[in-house]
């Protein structure tokens, strides 16, 4: 049995599963994740911003070959592509709202240069 067939019969399983052992286990992966956030982040402050981004750079290398055996290569590439998408969203918005605005400041007016409005022709 492959890794990614493991991970989707564990899902299948905890789907039926009691919710006490439900929140048992939500209470320790919160506390997982929360310990691993300080352990990064107590290390990441005393680094100066090169080497932070660095390392940061390294996690991300880290986390996608950890992470894909275990959930798939697709769901790990949704993963990472969610999380850029959460960073890039706003950046790809202001390019836009910039560009359209570019446009309006060079366009010529709809009625500018025409013969039967007076002006020059």
């Amino acid at each position: 049995m492959t890794a990614r067939e493991q991970y989707l019969i564990e899902r299948i399983d905890r789907s039926k599963e009691a919710p006490a052992s439900k929140a048992a286990r939500s209470a320790r992966a919160m506390f997982l994740r929360m310990t691993a956030r300080q352990t990064v982040k107590a290390m990441l402050t005393e680094l100066d911003p090169q080497e932070r981004a660095a390392i940061l750079c390294d996690t991300l290398d880290m986390v996608a070959e950890n992470l894909h055996p275990i959930i798939g290569r697709v769901e790990a590439m949704t993963a990472f592509n969610s999380r850029a998408a959460d960073i890039g969203g706003p950046l790809k918005l202001n390019r836009a709202v910039a560009a359209a605005r570019a446009e309006q400041l060079f366009a010529k007016p709809a009625n500018e240069n025409r013969p039967d409005d007076g002006g020059e022709g």
